[in-house]
């Protein structure tokens, strides 16, 4: 379909679902108290007195102010109610559209009654506590918790199941106020079934613990998973198993158990279609919930990344994807003092990928480019648990001790064809590994009096790597770095072994001094001690590698004393703080020690205008001292790549990083909007960044401290606004960086912007028919002295859900991507259809689904990437077109 066709046929949808929107009517008013003063917060549902359903809902505003859209030609009865006074009631059938409706609340002695009214409420809000009735937003079509979240005002939810709520990251989520798998929200949006969901409740400024609620600044925001009645104190979940042609498999179990004192939730699946309950990110971004504590008061060892140099595959990348998985989370509450939780998760994933890519590297010499094809799989095993205990003899108590353990193994292999100049080299690369980490936290708090808090935490954790890199090639390598004899082919092998072990503790004590400031003191002290032992052989070769050796040291000690001071005044909350540490690290290798100290004031500063209750304006401001680890101190030489190698610097120090950070929140119920941006800046004084000397495509990398400032600015801005069956969204990201570096021995200045525009609209026709029309813009503009490129992305989209006939529901999207390279004019076209059509009978428990992805079949897509020595355009091999019939039984 030619492309002005389709911004036809879009626009007719756009007015069509306009027009369907003008046949309803707003109803507005306002609620005020007996002394004409508004009351925010009130609960107005209009019930049809003929199907008694609710025919439109609403909340006031700060001015008491709502609106309701309604069907007109209707009989309804008005229901206003707020905690503390009468319920009102008003039958109506008749209403002016531009006259506002004044609702008068007399005070109430009993609130009997009122939770009968709250419970048939969409949206009803309670302090801190939003609360969203979701049989008031769904439509019987949603299959996982995900659909239900997506379906609700101000909520987001991405591909990798990450949850945003008016702009902000979901930190943990809770099944009937019970923590589900640590809290990670990809388990729970993509495995909790739609149809057990009564509620959900958004939970700010959540914090299990009772006696320092509201003492810190974390702004934890949490989700809690309400049941239905229905699905508590029995099994419940859903099994399903399918088959299709080119040998695709798909099996997956859920099941959940939820008493009062006992909740299980099981995990099981199998497929190769691409669907990932869990992935490999996922293994390694589960921290098992013990964040450092020496990084909440400034200070920051930057460790190498476990997961550098595994390419980590998903449908946008891979064309070939099989996993499986199998997990099991338990909460047992034997009494109000004990709770014992945990979970096992054990993983298993063979992912197959292939990409050509255009290599252009930061060199300024005439020939820089480099086309390099690749084929790459990646095996993994993987095993996670945790393991926690909660004691709280009294609510001005709580003790938790928790143990986390994950432990992998991990294959990558890579065949490799590298064209530069006239030389063509075949290459085959094996990296293997064996991480594994522990991790102990133990926790105490007690609040003895009103005016006093005290509290101790101490972790334990020990981390091991063992990567072992294996290199194989046609031609000798590494030309102009290092000197290799002649041979017929060469063969490198290279083993590591990384031991980190880090003890830290911090003793912190709160003085209230009235119901509006608070004063923080914070002991602490951190250990840390890394060894580093490495070397590298040549097959059939009789020379030695002996600067590839490695024997390596490394210890850093932080002691520090941190002051916080938290007050309340009007609309707004200030807490200013600041911690002075004293830094001592040591660095032994080559047969010589080498020891430095320092003394550091690291400040910060946390505050929050309260403009309204549905608008805040939040600035935080933080300071960090981010050192070096054993790797980039190490001399000798480590074999990074087919043409790479690292060097580390013994003379390096700490960066300075200095970050200011400011977010906006405005959410109306009365005229549903919600707004919210972000804005993030960031300063980096002496950061520590690689250099890089070429030779060819042929790079030596090593690490300093960089005397100019580096900086990083980014920032986004959402809106959306829903106008009864519509809704529309808009939004926008943006993200430049600033990096000063060292390339062949002289400065430079690596730069880049890159911003992200999309919109959707939301609309339901005769409601059966649910069409979401969405469009995203992309622009990545890359820049490096002389050498520079922009790539752009416009990817318009298509989602249907249709009801056909009762029971038979056909679901499809589709997607065009148009792929600019400015730099070559190069521009590549690609598109996506999906569907799937399902069959579920009234009150079956059986559902039948028959799913094909990439109808057009459709066998590659475009990406880019920039780091410190090159630009990249990719060509990524993506699954070929597929189908599959399942059969799904509802327990």
């Amino acid at each position: 379909m030619p492309f002005s066709k389709r911004l036809l046929l879009l626009a007719f949808l756009i007015g069509f679902s306009f027009s369907a929107f003008g046949q309803n009517k707003p109803m507005i008013g306002q609620v005020l108290d007996s002394l004409n003063r508004p009351i925010p917060y009130a609960n107005v549902v209009a019930i049809n007195q003929s199907t008694q359903k609710i025919g439109g809902f609403g909340i006031s505003n700060d001015e008491g102010r709502f609106k309701v859209t309604l069907a007109p030609g209707a009989e309804y009865l008005l229901r206003v109610s707020f905690v503390g006074y009468r319920q009102f009631e008003m039958p109506i059938k008749e209403w002016d559209s531009e006259t506002p409706i004044l609702v008068r609340l007399q005070q109430s002695d009993t609130e009997l009654g009122l939770v009968e009214v709250v419970s048939e409420m969409p949206v009803t809000m309670k302090g801190d506590t939003l609360t969203y009735k979701t049989d008031a937003f769904t439509t019987g079509t949603e299959r996982k918790l995900s659909d239900v979240l997506e379906k609700l005002p101000g909520f987001q939810v991405d591909e990798n199941g990450e949850v945003k709520v008016q702009g902000k990251k979901v930190d943990k989520v809770l099944v009937d106020g019970k923590t589900f798998f640590d809290g990670d929200t990809k388990l729970a949006t993509k495995n909790l079934p739609a149809n057990a969901v009564d509620r959900v409740q958004v939970l700010k400024n959540f914090n299990e613990i009772a006696p320092v609620r509201g003492l810190d600044n974390d702004e934890t925001l949490a989700l809690n998973i309400q049941l239905k009645d229905g699905k508590k104190n029995m099994v419940f979940g859903d099994l399903t198993a399918g088959g299709g042609p080119q040998e695709r498999f798909l099996g997956h179990a859920n099941t959940f158990y939820y008493a009062p004192k006992l909740n299980l939730n099981l995990i099981a699946g199998t497929n190769n279609v691409g669907e990932q309950t869990f992935t490999l990110q996922d293994y390694f971004r589960f921290s098992g919930g013990m964040g450092g504590l020496a990084s909440r008061a400034g200070s920051r060892v930057q460790l190498n990344a476990d997961d550098l140099g595994i390419p980590l595959a998903s449908r946008t990348n891979a064309y070939s994807l099989e996993t499986s998985v199998g997990a099991l989370n338990i909460n047992y509450t034997p009494s109000k003092k004990w709770r014992h939780t945990g979970f096992l998760i054990a993983s298993q994933s063979d992912n197959k990928l292939g990409s050509t890519s255009l290599r252009t590297y930061l060199n300024t010499a005439e020939n820089n480019q480099e086309l390099l094809n690749s084929a790459s799989e990646v095996e993994n095993k993987s095993g996670l648990a945790k393991y926690a205990l909660t004691f709280t003899p009294k609510e001005e108590t709580f003790v938790k001790y928790s143990f986390f353990g994950k432990f992998s193994e991990i294959e990558n292999s890579n065949l490799l064809n590298s064209r530069f100049g006239e030389n063509s080299q075949n290459l085959a690369a094996i990296n293997t590994r064996r991480p594994y980490s522990l991790q102990q936290k133990a926790e105490w708090y007690h609040a003895p009096s009103e005016k006093r808090v005290y509290s101790i935490e101490a972790n334990w954790e020990r981390k091991f790597s063992d990567p072992l890199y294996d290199l194989t090639t046609n031609l000798k390598p590494l030309l102009g770095l290092y000197p290799i004899s002649d041979a017929e082919s060469f063969r490198f092998l290279q083993a590591q072994e990384i031991l980190t072990q880090t003890w830290e503790g911090v003793v912190n004590y709160y003085h209230i001094l009235n119901p509006t400031n608070h004063l923080n003191w914070s002991l602490g002290y951190q250990h840390l001690s890394q060894s580093l032992w490495g070397d590298l052989s040549q097959e059939d070769a009789e020379e030695s590698f002996e600067d590839f050796d490695n024997d390596n040291r490394f210890g850093f000690q932080d002691l520090f004393l941190g002051m916080t001071w938290k007050t309340k005044w009007k609309k707004w909350i200030l807490s200013p703080n600041v911690n002075l540490h004293r830094f001592t690290w040591s660095d032994e290798q080559i047969n010589s020690s080498l020891s430095y100290d320092k003394v550091l004031a690291l400040p910060g500063m946390y505050a929050k205008w309260s403009i309204k209750s549905n608008r805040s304006l939040t600035y935080r401001f933080q300071t960090e001292a981010n050192f070096m680890d054993v790797q980039k101190l190490a001399q000798g030489l480590v074999l990074q790549d087919y043409n790479a190698i690292f060097q580390g610097n013994r003379v390096l120090d700490n960066g300075l990083f200095s970050t200011h950070a400011l977010s906006y929140n405005h959410f109306d119920m009365f005229s549903g909007l919600t707004l919210f941006g972000n804005l993030n800046y960031q300063r980096k004084r002496d950061e520590l960044v690689t250099t890089t000397d070429f030779s060819g495509i042929n790079r030596l990398f090593s690490v300093l401290n960089v005397a100019p400032v580096n900086e990083t600015l980014n920032g986004d801005l959402r809106l959306d606004k829903s106008l009864n069956k519509l809704k529309f969204e808009v939004g926008g990201q943006w993200n430049a960086f600033s990096t000063n570096l060292v390339l062949n021995e002289l400065p430079a200045q690596n730069q880049q912007f890159s911003q992200t525009y999309d919109t959707r609209l939301i609309t339901t026709f005769f409601k059966i028919l649910e069409v979401k029309l969405s469009y995203a813009f992309t622009s990545n503009q890359y820049n490096s002295g002389e050498i520079q490129n922009t790539f752009t992305t416009h990817s318009p989209k298509l989602d249907i859900d249709l009801d056909i006939v009762k029971g038979l529901k056909l679901k499809a999207d589709y997607t065009y991507n148009t792929y600019l390279n400015q730099q070559t004019r190069t521009e590549s076209n690609f598109d996506f259809l999906n569907a799937f059509l399902s069959y579920q009978g009234k009150k079956s428990p059986w559902e039948f689904k028959v799913s094909v992805w990439n109808i057009l079949d459709t066998r590659s897509i475009r990406r880019d990437s920039f780091n410190e020595s090159l630009i990249s355009t990719y060509s990524f091999l993506v699954q070929p077109r597929y189908g599959l019939l399942t059969v799904k039984f509802d327990l």
